[in-house]
């Protein structure tokens, strides 16, 4: 592109992998964002969302959120070009701004949340180190971790800012607490909750969903699925329920013959996982249940040796080293024993200064019995007189 900035293939492909389907001025504003500081946000209708959507580029305008988030690097343009259409009238720039731009403003995204959508304790936003997701996977090259309501975005073994975010707020028209979901050959992102599933174009829902899962493919589990995930290498997407899984041919729309198949092909893999995603570079399969993962080998076709461990741990990056109550006492704990050492040393005291006095005493009374019985001493007599002589 002009101005020294140019765009590698593989740079693309970190945001959607580009085909004829996808046009190349968005791809490029989108890049360009990030070549300017902008991070990937989580409004779902920003140029700089994490998945590619169409806009009309005949017309284009850059989306609000972009705009603000740009004017918050670089700050608000002194005074705007003369444009070769009108553009809307825009508010004047404020003398001290807030400090996120994105408050107090009226054309603020991403949309308001249903009411019927929020979760029993909104304002309880739930920990990802504490485990218990629904089902986890793999979309447009991140990991995506979903839990009751909400999900997470997950890179470089880091939760990403702004997260959890409520699931209806990205993919509207999605249920909370997921079964499944995967990323098909299309590039198209396939949830399945109970008997029905949807299917979502970045983060649009397609007209016609969602659909009965018998819908999905002649020999599909008629009831709900636990796992699936696509392997890219032989161009198959897997499903797997309890102790057996199906091979799903995707331009066939059917399972493949002789399926299903029981899950102990999968070598150490356990019965029912919860979630699945490739590794095809290093040609590893990943498995979640509960706590843990296990690494699959996609070549020797059985778990290597290890596993499982905990994918809170080696995927989100949590601190799970155990610590020993006894070690860390409470502060009332702490409190009780300074108060303990103060009455000790009261007591003492109370009781030493009484037995030196006592002592002090009957020294005293021992010394004025001795002078009365033997009369006073020759020395302290003679002391006397040569003191008065000396007066």
């Amino acid at each position: 592109m002009a101005k020294g900035v140019s765009i590698k293939a593989s740079v693309l492909c970190g945001y959607v992998c580009l085909t004829f389907r996808n046009d190349l001025f968005l791809v490029a504003v989108h890049e360009l964002g990030h070549a300017l500081g902008l991070e990937h946000s989580n409004d779902p209708t920003a140029i700089m969302a994490p998945f590619y959507q169409y806009m009309d580029t005949e017309n284009f305008r850059l989306p609000h959120d972009d705009l603000q988030g740009i004017q918050k690097i670089y700050g608000p343009p002194d005074k705007l070009p003369q444009p070769t259409r009108p553009f809307p009238t825009m508010p004047p720039a404020r003398s001290h701004p807030p400090v996120d731009p994105r408050k107090n403003d009226r054309q603020t995204r991403p949309p308001r949340i249903p009411t019927g959508d929020k979760p029993s304790h909104p304002n309880g936003k739930p920990d990802i180190c504490d485990g218990g997701f629904n089902t986890l996977a793999i979309l447009r090259r991140e990991m995506f971790v979903f839990k009751d309501h909400w999900f997470w975005r997950v890179r470089d073994n880091t939760v990403m800012p702004g997260y959890p975010m409520l699931i209806n707020v990205f993919w509207r028209g999605l249920p909370p607490k997921i079964d499944a979901v995967y990323e098909n050959s299309k590039g198209k992102f396939v949830f399945f909750k109970g008997k029905q599933f949807w299917v979502f174009k970045d983060t649009l829902l397609q007209p016609g969903y969602p659909q009965d899962i018998s819908l999905f493919g002649s020999g599909m589990p008629a009831q709900s699925i636990e796992t699936a995930v696509w392997w890219e290498d032989v161009a198959k997407t897997y499903f797997f329920k309890g102790d057996r899984y199906w091979r799903y041919n995707e331009d066939m729309k059917t399972m493949d013959p002789g399926y299903p198949k029981s899950i102990a092909v999968w070598k150490g893999v356990p019965d029912s996982p919860q979630g699945a995603f490739v590794d095809k570079a290093n040609g590893f399969t990943y498995f979640y249940k509960g706590k843990e993962y296990w690494k699959f080998n996609n070549h020797r076709l059985r778990v290597e040796p290890g596993y499982p461990r905990s994918i809170l741990k080696d995927f989100m990056g949590c601190d799970l080293t155990p610590i020993d109550p006894d070690l860390l006492p409470t502060e009332d704990q702490e409190v009780v024993i300074k108060l303990d050492n103060e009455a000790g040393t009261v007591k003492a005291i109370a009781i030493v200064i009484p037995c030196v006095l006592a002592v002090c005493l009957l020294v005293l009374i021992y010394t004025v019995v001795q002078f009365k019985r033997k009369g006073t001493p020759r020395h302290i007599l003679y002391c006397k007189r040569s003191m008065q002589e000396w007066v």
